[in-house]
């Protein structure tokens, strides 16, 4: 993440490459990492933006998401006595 930003830039990713698995993308690849998610075309990924694409990317996340939703409201309706 850029952290003068707060948001992911090809930048970014470039200097974070190798951490992250990335290293032997191309900066087009990377931009077009970033293109993808980049839904108010501002040429970076905010918070909102990376977890659209991650859970667009993933479906599975968004399985188990539902599911840990549904089981944390089972928990908070068995304490208010529901």
């Amino acid at each position: 993440m850029d952290k003068d930003r707060g948001v992911i830039t090809t930048e970014s990713l470039r200097k974070q490459s190798s951490f992250l698995g990335l290293q032997d993308l191309s900066d087009d690849e990377l931009a077009g990492m970033v293109q993808e998610g980049d839904l108010d075309g501002d040429g970076a990924l905010n918070q909102m933006e990376f977890c659209v694409l991650m859970f667009r990317l993933s479906p599975d996340l968004m399985r188990e998401s539902r599911f840990w939703l549904e089981e944390a409201l089972e928990e908070e309706l068995k304490g208010a006595g529901v």
